[in-house]
């Protein structure tokens, strides 16, 4: 009985005063009871009168035989509507979420997928759901677009990061590269240019996987230092490669930390440091703008040594999402790192591969817990098909353009008029796409389907532009490109009646 409850106290939201002016009120129980119903207990909602020498007062029975044909007839049956749709919606729900969770369960076995589809299928919202699903985001319905759009954009920049590709994108964006920066004197006069390895996106994800931002790494280096302050309050601490140890020390007021290694065959007295780090360059190091470059092992050895005192390390789950990744040249955005993608050779991965960055000069791999999905238009035929290199290290996803969502949509927004509109409308024009006398053998239905957002209209007249701003304008693309084989009197026929939110009239053989 819970389904009907949960109706009814929707609909009570709304027409509680309606009702009560009608004379109907609760008779036993409450709302909170409704909402939490025990065993044995019950709820009455309706009309009470008192009897009189138990006779029902007639005014009174004809008012509820009226009752029982008006007022009360229609609460009933909103509440029967209601539950149905309720039900439906949760069973919408529940397949929403199987398609979510399928996905994500792919994404942490392959750590990188591409969601394909034509345009309005949904991609760029499924890629939010799906972030958030891997990031461990539970307190959220991961199927309300408005949820999950408003805890999206909190984490942006911190676990999910977002990029378009585009044909001018290459690796000093996409990775690192040198970066003009002014320089000043005292009186912020310009003295001159310098060039600095400055991150890109993909190389600040990676780090952040790593980077707890409840710490600053440069107050950590600091406070390190006073700890060491002093020959005799040195500290060892490991290589980078965990083979050796080192011993490190700072002299108060010296600008570099002594560094010396364990093994060190030096003949000279037992301060002397043949390895020292600048402080300001192994700041720049840490946190990814710039290097130590006489000594780079070492001043990462004594980051992570500073990393790990200071509990600044973590191993949180990050998203990076490359947006119409298809659009960029591949082979110039990712260089050398197109190797480090594969799940086994990143940093916990079966077979880790570092590489040493061209402008930094730092060593660098790509963590395990970097999650990357990727958006590609399968109807873009503006750029090439994807590299070989990149396709094999990324599994695919194709979403279909559905009608449910569309059904969903309408029946959220209490609108079955232009729900029955939108509906014939997106089979119409699907027939009219997949009628093997139109579709090219080049492409099929699931690539080349008008997407869903492209039929959810607020009003009749916002359903209007879509199909006659959007929607033909596409379905136009695809028959100028060949994909569609039709003839110019036949488009002109189907673009006028959709445009009038109509649907082809189906030619019918009379019998003879």
């Amino acid at each position: 009985m819970k389904p009907y409850g949960d109706a009814f106290l929707t609909l009570l939201e709304n027409n509680k005063p309606q009702w009560e002016s009608l004379g109907f009120g609760w008779i036993e129980g409450d709302e909170e009871m409704l909402r939490s119903p025990e065993n044995g207990s019950y709820t009455l909602f309706g009309k009470s009168t008192s009897l009189e020498n138990n006779t029902l007062n007639d005014d009174f029975y004809n008012q509820m035989l009226s009752d029982f044909k008006g007022s009360l007839f229609d609460i009933y049956q909103d509440v029967f509507r209601l539950k149905n749709n309720m039900i439906y919606q949760q069973e919408l729900k529940k397949k929403d979420m199987e398609s979510i969770n399928e996905v994500v369960e792919l994404l942490k076995y392959k750590h990188n997928i591409i969601l394909q589809g034509a345009p309005g299928t949904g991609k760029t919202y499924n890629t939010a759901a799906i972030a958030l699903s891997i990031l461990g985001i539970t307190d959220i319905d991961l199927t309300d677009h408005t949820q999950v759009m408003k805890r999206y954009e909190s984490l942006q920049d911190d676990q999910i990061f977002f990029t378009t590709f585009h044909q001018s994108l290459d690796y000093e964006d996409f990775v690192e590269g040198l970066k003009p920066h002014v320089q000043t004197d005292s009186t912020g006069q310009s003295i001159g240019v310098t060039y600095e390895p400055e991150d890109g996106i993909f190389k600040r994800a990676c780090m952040a996987v790593q980077t707890d931002e409840t710490k600053d790494i440069i107050e950590c280096i600091d406070d390190y230092l006073q700890t060491i302050k002093g020959f005799d309050n040195r500290k060892e601490i490991p290589t980078i490669t965990g083979n050796s140890s080192l011993y490190v020390w700072w002299n108060e007021g010296n600008t570099t930390i002594s560094v010396r290694s364990v093994k060190s065959t030096s003949k000279k007295k037992e301060d002397y440091t043949p390895s020292p780090l600048n402080i300001e360059k192994v700041k720049l190091q840490a946190t990814g703008k710039g290097s130590e470059n006489n000594w780079q092992q070492y001043a990462q050895a004594f980051i992570e040594a500073v990393k790990k005192e200071y509990k600044a390390k973590v191993n949180k789950p990050v998203v990076l999402i490359l947006d119409e990744i298809n659009r960029g040249n591949i082979s110039k955005i990712f260089g050398e790192l197109i190797t480090l993608l594969e799940y086994d050779k990143r940093d916990n991965g079966n077979h880790p591969i570092k590489v040493t960055l061209p402008y930094s000069k730092t060593l660098f791999g790509v963590p395990s817990n970097l999650y990357i999905i990727g958006t590609m238009n399968t109807t873009d035929r503006s750029t090439g098909s994807l590299d070989y290199a990149l396709r094999r290290r990324f599994a695919f996803v194709t979403l279909k353009s559905n009608v449910e969502v569309i059904e969903k949509y309408y029946d959220g927004i209490q609108n079955l008029k232009l729900k029955s509109i939108a509906v014939a409308l997106f089979n119409d024009i699907k027939a009219f796409i997949e009628n093997p006398q139109h579709l090219s053998s080049e492409l099929d239905i699931d690539d080349l389907m008008v997407g869903h957002s492209f039929f959810m209209a607020a009003t009749e007249q916002e359903l209007l532009y879509k199909m006659k701003y959007e929607v033909t304008p596409l379905v136009n693309e695809y028959i100028n490109d060949g994909i569609l084989n039709v003839k110019a009197d036949e488009k002109k026929k189907a673009f006028q009646v959709w445009e009038n939110l109509t649907i082809i009239e189906k030619e019918t053989t009379a019998e003879s």
